[in-house]
Formats: structure tokens, sequence, C-alpha cells
């Protein structure tokens, strides 16, 4: 059993400076320099019994001020953030124990925490508090589901409004879809009402597209002209961008509109729980109405708009780009020239799809090293070896895969992941081959149903992977081996 201290906050402020600071990276300081630093939080930490504000570093997720800690014992050393005193409702307080997929959802949230972020969400709360309709306004409270017990989400901002619970979620740099979607799902089985805000209309973001066409067309971009509005109106006002349908000659055009749009403009569904300005559908339907001429087949092909395919095509040749530097690399067997192409294709892609602090799943040597997932993952969807002995099937490969613990000592946690591969890609395999993969299978199965660890699978690559091999996504969607 391990008994060494371990590090629960994984992400602080620094209140002098507003960067992030995560827990690893206290491993990397000179003793000099750690000293200093964790003088200066306990000097703090003192002040603040006499009277004092001061704060050095504070959580991310709780905001409550942090002190730096150590363990040292031989060869083994730790180092870590510690909550000054109780805060019983930070999920990364050190009574609390989190999966890891609540850890790493917590990472993200940390990371967006931004100077822009904080200063959007503070924007917003200030302004819903001045508004007479509007009332329990809190920022960052953590919401509990009263539908499924355990699961819980943490908006940026949250209140009433008329009688309905309403959630505000910024997004300011790429979050996965498959992460709204999970979002949207709770908040829909609670009940609340969910708006997510961006700060400017980037029409080549496929995130902005997707969320337009997921809500009725409707943006709500708290931009700089939002901002001088409210303070003109003294009330909350969004930019409402909304694509309108319009009639020229025999067809209709969708064309991009902006109007200014306050709470009371906003039409509230319970159907979706996602509030709108501007039926889409409905503009849409009174025209072909009118017009006979236009018929439902050219209403449904809308959804592939020319911006649309613009930035999903963009994002797309990337994810080709770096998948085939990937098989170059491993057809090489790893050159080091060919690995910093690859490497670079990675940085490319990952631009395109998140912000710069953002844990960049392509780079990890544990995502696309020697004999770890992405080389065995395409040797399945290639249907031959890539990047193993030159002698092995594709069968070997993947009895090679499974038997990898990713680190964690009497486990396989990719085996599930690899079955899976096999299922969606077919590629071929002998008579006894076939034999083992149902055997094993059904070993899986067993294990999983009885709650044992062997076989329960990691996620914290499941997005990457789902973005780069979709006919994965489906299967890793499932909840079996989590």
């Amino acid at each position: 059993m391990n008994r060494h201290p371990q590090q629960t906050i994984k992400l602080a402020i620094d209140c002098e400076t507003g960067e992030l600071v995560t827990a690893e990276s206290l491993l990397l300081l000179d003793e000099e320099k750690f000293v200093s630093l964790r003088r200066s939080t306990l000097e703090a930490r003192n002040e603040r019994k006499k009277g004092s504000d001061r704060i050095r570093f504070q959580c991310a997720i709780c905001k409550k001020p942090v002190f730096l800690s150590r363990y040292r014992k031989e060869s083994y050393k730790n180092r870590w953030f510690v909550h000054d005193g109780m805060s019983e409702d930070c999920p990364w307080h050190e009574n609390n124990r989190l999966s890891a997929e609540l850890i790493k959802a917590l990472i993200y949230r940390g990371q967006q925490e931004g100077s822009a972020h904080r200063a959007m969400k503070s924007f917003l709360a200030d302004w819903l508090n001045k508004d007479p309709f509007v009332s329990s306004v809190v920022e960052e409270q953590t919401t509990y589901s009263e539908v499924v017990k355990g699961e819980w989400r943490r908006p940026d901002v949250k209140c009433v409004y008329q009688g309905r619970t309403i959630v505000f979620e910024i997004q300011l740099s790429y979050v996965f879809l498959s992460d709204v979607i999970a979002r949207d799902a709770f908040y829909r089985r609670d009940g609340i009402f969910v708006i997510w805000v961006f700060a400017s209309v980037e029409l080549n973001r496929a995130a902005v597209i997707d969320e337009a066409f997921f809500n009725r067309r409707n943006l709500f971009i708290l931009d700089t002209d939002a901002m001088a509005q409210t303070m003109i109106a003294e009330k909350l006002t969004f930019s409402g961008y909304r694509q309108e349908p319009k009639l020229v000659g025999e067809k209709i055009v969708d064309e991009w509109e902006c109007e200014l749009v306050g709470l009371s403009n906003v039409t509230f569904p319970v159907d979706t729980y996602r509030p709108y300005f501007f039926d889409y559908a409905a503009k849409r339907i009174a025209i072909e109405t009118r017009h006979e001429q236009i018929d439902l087949f050219d209403y449904e092909k809308e959804w592939e708009s020319t911006e649309w395919r613009t930035a999903r095509g963009i994002l797309d040749g990337k994810i080709e780009s770096y998948l085939k530097a990937a098989i170059h690399y491993y057809d090489s067997d790893y050159s080091k020239g060919l690995k910093g192409i690859l490497l670079d294709e990675a940085k490319s892609l990952s631009d395109e799809i998140m912000s710069f602090d953002k844990p960049d799943v392509l780079c990890d040597e544990r995502f696309f090293g020697y004999h770890e997932i992405l080389p065995v993952l395409l040797s399945i969807k290639e249907n031959r070896n890539v990047g193993f002995d030159k002698s092995f099937t594709v069968y070997q490969v993947v009895e090679a895969g499974t038997r990898n613990s990713s680190g964690q000592k009497g486990r396989k946690p990719l085996a599930i992941l690899y079955f899976w591969a096999v299922k969606a890609y077919g590629p071929t395999l002998t008579d006894k081959n076939r034999v083992w993969i149902r055997k094993f299978g059904t070993e899986i199965k067993d294990s999983i149903e009885q709650r044992k660890e062997t076989y329960r699978r990691i996620t914290i690559y499941d997005e990457t992977i789902s973005m780069l091999f979709p006919e994965l996504s489906q299967f890793l969607a499932s909840e079996f081996g989590k």
C-alpha cells in the first residue's frame, strides 16, 4: 500500500503573476526556488492568521488559499499544494477521493481559468446580480445531480431567473464536443437551462459551428460591443448571432445576422433546456410554406453549410497529416528525424483543436511512443504491422498490446480498447486467432461484471482517439469498463 503523500491539488493560481502552476512542476524546481516559494506561502498563511487577506497561491478550483508542503525520505521525494483550512465543497480537498475521470475534468476546468476567462465570469456574475429578476447568483458552485447519484458539475456562473435555474458555461478555448454533449445531458436531466457563451464569433472553428447548429443556429457572444451595451442599458446583454434563412430568387440562403439580446428576449424550451432567441426552423418552414419549391431535402442538407464544411475540412486535413506522419515514423523503425516531423504535425493539429495550456495527448510518448496506443490502433486499422517487429502479424500486435500495463502493474487497461478496434476495423485473423479473441473477450467481460480492476480501461485518451479514429467513438461513449 502506498503511504506516501499525494498531489491532490493538481493546479494552483499564482496570485502575484496570475499564472497557472501544476503540482508536477513543483518537482522540477531546484531546492532554492522551492524553499523560497514555500516560505512565501507560509508567511502569507501567518499573516492571514493575524487578519491579513494576503494570498500567495490559491486552488484553481475552489479559490481558497493553499500553501506548499513536502516529503523527503531516502530516495523518495514529493512536493504538493495543501488547502489552508477546510474547503469541504472543493473536490480537490485532501479528504476527498476522486476517480481518474473526475480528476481529468477538474484539470480541464482549472486550465480554463486564465485572466480572460475570470474576467468574463466576473462580468456575467456582476451584471446578473444587478438584474432585479435574477437571484441566487454564484460562481463555480458545485451542482450535484438530483437524478443520477454521484454526478456533479461546476458551472462558471449559476443563477435563478424568473423561477428558472440557469447556468452559463464559457468557451474561450476548444471544448471537445463529447464534453459539451455530456454537460448538456447533465443539465437537461436536472431541469437546468444552459447557455454556452463565446467571446467572439470565429466561424472557422468547428466548435463554434457545432454549437450554432445544435442550438437552432443561435450563438451567445459576450464581446466588446455586448459589454458596452450592457453598461449603457444597465442590464446583461449579448451580441446574439443567428443564421437567418432568406429567399434569394428560387433558393433559400442562410446569412449571419446579429442583434443585441437580453434575457428578456430569450425563449426557454423544456425539451432541450437550451435557451434561444431566434427559431431558425420556424422561420425556414414559414418560407418553405410560401414557396413550395423549397423541399425538405434542402433543409436537411443545410446542416452541411459552407462554414461547417470549411472548418471540418481543415481539421480533417490536419488529422490525416498527423496519421500519415505517424505511419512514416513507425515504418522507419522510429527514426529521430521523422519523430520531429510527427511532433510538428501534432503541434499543428493541437493548435486547431485546443488552447495552448490544454494537456497535449498527441505529443504524449505514452500515447504515440514505442509500441504504445497509436501504433497498435494503426496496425489494426491498416490491417498490417505498423511499428512492431517486421515478422509480427496484426494478431500478434493485438496480443502484445493487450499485455501493456500502461504503467499500472498487474493490469491490462488497454485490452478493451484494442478489442473494440478489432471489431470496428475487422483485420485479417485466422480461425485460431478468432477463438483466442472470443475466449479473451469472455474473460474481460466476466472480470468487469465482477468489478475487478484487471481490465478496467483508462479513459484519459478517449477524446483524442475518437477524433483520430471516429469509428471507435460509439464504443468509447459506452460506460463498459470505466
